[in-house]
């Protein structure tokens, strides 16, 4: 009986000493999710930010250039504002957290609106280097739906904004679906992009390893992070349908080739 008393005696103090230090380890791993992306960012478009040139080492076509070099620097700046913004809130510095956070929705705009522009011009300028992603036409369903989804998370992490739990999943697969370009231009990594779905492979496998990591240092799935990652993986089945439809093909078959 006073063992059981005792073990009740300890439970208060033991809970929420266990919940704190899931809340640390969470907070340390989306510092850590941060690293790995621009990490992946960097050696993905290595020669985009050194040389000015695409994936290959060839020259960007010019019609494309502005929107590519927007894109770009856009889509990189969200990558460095979603590392700088998980060190802020590791390091106990909420209020400047949400004080830049309107910054983030700006890149994030820009990388979503030159992501489709560019996209839409290579598939009609440049057809053949989305060879290797299905074709031009499926390459080009892929990218819409990838800023529709990309849009998406990052309007429900700000309607999200003082629910961490929800908040940090969302920024996170949208920054994780921004990777794909860049993983798919890592060495070997980018050999994955193989049909049905090709790019999406690439942001499907890294999502599931970021939420295993995620699982692993606090003990417990984030069930947000989980339905995120479904919604992710049904949208890449639907927009590869799409992209592979009759429909689809009639619908921009005047613009691209």
């Amino acid at each position: 009986m006073s063992q059981t008393i005792a073990a009740g005696a300890r439970t208060p103090v033991h809970a929420p000493h266990l919940a704190a230090r899931r809340a640390a380890s969470d907070r340390r791993f989306y510092v850590v999710a941060g690293v790995v992306m621009l990490l992946c960012t960097a050696g993905g478009f290595r020669n985009f930010y050194l040389h000015g040139h695409n994936p290959v080492g060839g020259e960007i076509t010019p019609r494309i250039l502005p929107f590519v070099v927007l894109h770009g620097l856009a889509m990189t700046a969200w990558v460095i504002l979603f590392l700088v913004q998980s060190v802020f809130i590791q390091t106990g510095r909420r209020k400047l957290h949400m004080a830049i956070g309107p910054l983030g929705s700006l890149f994030g705009l820009a990388a979503a609106i030159f992501g489709l522009i560019a996209a839409t011009y290579s598939a009609h300028f440049n057809p053949h280097a989305s060879d290797v992603f299905g074709g031009a036409r499926v390459f080009l369903s892929t990218m819409y739906a990838e800023m529709l989804l990309f849009g998406t998370f990052v309007a429900l992490g700000y309607f999200y904004r003082r629910k961490p739990d929800a908040h940090r999943p969302m920024m996170l697969l949208a920054t994780v679906i921004l990777q794909s370009g860049s993983l798919g231009r890592l060495p070997y990594v980018g050999d994955l992009a193989v049909r049905p779905l090709y790019a999406w492979v690439l942001v499907l496998v890294f999502g599931a390893l970021l939420f295993v990591l995620q699982w692993a240092m606090t003990a417990k799935p984030n069930l947000w992070f989980l339905k995120a990652y479904a919604a992710t993986a049904v949208v890449a089945v639907v927009s590869v349908a799409i992209g592979n439809s009759a429909a689809w093909n009639h619908l921009v078959s005047s613009f691209v080739p």
